[in-house]
């Protein structure tokens, strides 16, 4: 899939699930406004997270589908995990409020009057919580967006969330008000959890971690007729886009264009050994002889 029409799917669905998302958290919101309870407005809150996240994804997406400009020669690519680490960080202070509701709540020991609106309410956002995780994580997963793939996992943490609550209503029926708010503090330690693991996946696209074994790229190279060594190989990146660098050793006594052929096969395997789009540079270099390539560090075969 071309760069634009990638962009055009994740905004699409983007799209798609803050309308849902919305839908869901102006239910839990209205009805645990009106039974007092503070799981299912802490869980009508996460869910109007989601939608804020969306919206943040939306901007997200305007900034990073911009082609290289000369301030920004490899792209605009990396505004997506920034915008990642935005939704982190709402998820942090929702966090926060969270367990100040809840403590408060438990020291004045106010509890909620829980219907069976409140059960029908959460039964349905639950059900849409889960085909909005599966399908966002899917579309994620298709489109490699590093949006999606965070925002999927923010939706599934509010069906366990939904579940959750629905527990929690049981009990509160049962004569167990207290669970409301310790159920309250519980959701506070998923969310968390979750944005925990948005700033680590965000954090190692930020900090050029390696994305592809080296062995891998040899391998591929290996492959290509008129390669006799590679060395320097180096990738970075994330979901969506791989840049990976090399050097590779061939017959000195090739012509320029001989060589410039070599490189481009190199390229083109390299990046289906990646498995997604990649932007392979490859440095092409006279081969040494053997014992100057092995105490170098070169890696050479022989066939």
């Amino acid at each position: 899939m071309n760069v634009p029409s990638r962009t055009r799917a994740i905004r699409q669905t983007l799209a798609t699930v803050l309308a849902l998302n919305l839908l869901v958290a102006v239910a839990k919101l209205v009805v645990g406004a009106l039974t007092g309870s503070l799981s299912i407005l802490a869980d009508g809150l996460n869910s109007l997270l989601d939608a804020s996240a969306n919206i943040v994804g939306l901007i997200g997406m305007a900034v990073a589908s911009r082609p290289p400009d000369p301030q920004h020669p490899y792209g605009h690519r990396r505004f997506e995990a920034l915008t990642a680490l935005v939704i982190a960080g709402a998820m942090g202070l929702l966090v926060v409020q969270i367990l100040q509701e809840a403590w408060r709540r438990f020291q004045i020991g106010a509890y909620p009057d829980v219907t069976g609106l409140s059960f029908a309410v959460m039964a349905v956002t639950l059900g849409v919580n889960i085909g909005v995780s599966l399908w966002e994580r899917q579309r994620g997963r298709q489109l490699r967006s590093p949006i999606l793939s965070a925002d999927a996992k923010h939706t599934a943490a509010d069906a366990l969330v939904s579940i959750a609550v629905i527990g929690g209503l049981i009990a509160v029926r049962l004569g167990y008000p207290i669970v409301d708010p310790l159920l309250a503090a519980g959701i506070a330690g998923v969310i968390g959890w979750g944005a925990w693991t948005i700033i680590r996946d965000a954090a190692l696209t930020l900090s050029d971690t390696a994305v592809v074994p080296v062995e891998v790229i040899e391998q591929a190279v290996r492959n290509v007729p008129g390669v006799q060594g590679v060395h320097n190989i180096r990738t970075r990146g994330g979901d969506g886009l791989v840049w990976v660098d090399l050097h590779i050793q061939v017959d000195p006594e090739l012509s320029v264009r001989a060589a410039h052929d070599i490189a481009s096969a190199v390229a083109r395997a390299v990046e289906a050994a990646v498995g997604q789009s990649a932007d392979v540079t490859v440095h092409v270099e006279p081969a040494l002889p053997e014992h100057l390539r092995l105490t170098r560090g070169y890696r050479i075969w022989t066939e």
